[in-house]
């Protein structure tokens, strides 16, 4: 039992475990401090009562008490390695360790893994319904909607998955594992809604209904007038002048600066539960060509030129005294030099997908092919939603640029399994999860 222990332990799929884990969580021990946004206390362990999904705050509650905001970058870091080992175990991969490595970093994953933030788990959800193909459906898929049920948009992309997955996959088992994922998602947030902080909403309609008005400004005084509340028709004019400003000319959240500024007479609660669906309904009543227009523009802008991280040197919260003397606080992942290093690893790395594509397509099997074109449209089909509902902060294209290094090194990565023989294995795996 000792023997086999060790010999996993220094495999080489855990030496390649290992080595992912050091680059993941690089960026934060370079900047002396996880990277923060305001809101990253919501996924700290102590951000329970935040109007977020609560499931990050309670899932992260004990590692916050041990090692503070250190812990969330460490959970993240090893999430991720240990969903690239059971993504080479799963289908067999023999990837160059600097290639892995290298493709790694360009997704720019790394940042992610080292914040304070809960976008990385989206990875190893998805890996997550994945290796259900050779792996229980069912724990697959309860665990991936854990780490689903940390973000809205949690339950929506597990549906996206069993859409992709019937109309690709022979199998049908990464349907059951994805449909199981979305139900313990929904459900997560449905209970701890219910049980922690009941009066404190998730703005899950104030997101969308925000992404609107931030558009339209007059959809707020629209909606005054029909709710006769005053204060909505004052935040219109808020919104007009926030929007004169270049820096919020594509925010499409001004609803925190809009709560900022009237201290709180636009209550956050009210919206939510009263103003936020009539908004989105008229929406696509009143000048809804000007919305879709918004949509896919700020769609587009996710493969634009321009490069903008959220971790900014100035926060609206206080972190601890490590923050005001990292990188951060002084401004370097919000300088020209990083953006524009970022926004070179990021057209590198679409250059390399559509280069792998062109010279590895006609060598690919079936199974491979399918795979390829479920990832190109998981990423299109995020990078769709968070356009129609968030609008064009990159971090949420971010997220879904690990899944082009997967796609590449499917196309370009030897396998110890011969390939047709691999996708026969799979295709003929038994669709009870046994």
């Amino acid at each position: 039992m000792t023997g086999d222990i060790a010999r996993r332990l220094t495999s080489p799929v855990a030496l390649f475990g290992y080595a992912i884990f050091a680059l993941l969580i690089a960026p934060a021990m370079l900047n002396g401090f996880p990277l923060v946004m305001s809101d990253s206390i919501a996924y700290s362990g102590e951000g329970v009562n935040w109007m977020r999904a609560k499931s990050p705050a309670l899932l992260m509650t004990l590692p916050y008490k041990a090692l503070g905001y250190w812990a969330t970058p460490l959970v993240n870091s090893a999430l991720i390695a240990g969903a690239w080992m059971l993504l080479i175990r799963a289908f067999d991969l023999k990837p160059n360790i600097l290639v892995l490595l290298g493709l790694i970093l360009i997704s720019l994953q790394p940042l992610y893994a080292s914040a304070v933030l809960v976008d990385a788990w989206f990875f190893p959800a998805i890996v997550l319904l994945a290796a259900s193909l050779r792996h229980s459906p069912l724990m697959t898929g309860a665990v991936a909607g854990l780490l689903l049920s940390a973000h809205g948009s949690g339950q929506i992309m597990a549906v996206v998955f069993a859409v992709l997955a019937f109309l690709l996959c022979r199998s049908r088992r990464p349907v059951w594992a994805a449909v199981i994922a979305a139900v313990v998602a929904f459900g997560m947030n449905a209970v701890l809604d219910a049980t922690i902080e009941p009066d404190t909403p998730r703005l899950a309609r104030t997101f969308p209904a925000a992404r609107v008005f931030s558009v339209q400004p007059e959809l707020l005084v629209r909606e005054a007038d029909r709710s006769g509340n005053v204060v909505l028709e004052e935040s219109a004019a808020l919104v007009i002048d926030l929007k004169a400003d270049p820096e919020n000319r594509l925010r499409r959240d001004l609803f925190w600066d809009v709560w900022k500024q009237t201290e709180g007479r636009f209550d956050l609660v009210e919206f939510e539960s009263r103003h936020a669906l009539p908004i989105l309904k008229d929406a696509w009543v009143y000048r809804p060509s000007e919305l879709v227009r918004a949509v896919l523009q700020d769609f587009a802008s996710f493969y634009g030129p321009d490069t903008e991280f959220d971790f900014r040197p100035v926060l609206s919260e206080t972190f601890p005294p490590p923050f005001q003397s990292s990188w951060q606080a002084e401004g370097v992942f919000s300088s020209s030099p990083a953006e524009g290093i970022a926004t070179f690893m990021r057209y590198l790395l679409y250059a390399i997908f559509v280069t792998a594509i062109l010279f590895y397509w006609n060598k690919a099997d079936p199974l491979t092919r399918r795979n390829v074109i479920a990832i190109t449209l998981l990423v299109l089909a995020n990078d769709f939603l968070f356009a129609l509902l968030s609008g064009p902060p990159d971090r949420y294209h971010h997220r879904v640029l690990p899944f082009l290094a997967v796609a590449i090194l499917l196309l370009v990565s030897p396998r110890s399994t011969p390939r047709k023989a691999a996708a026969a294995e799979i295709d003929a795996l038994p669709e009870n999860g046994q």
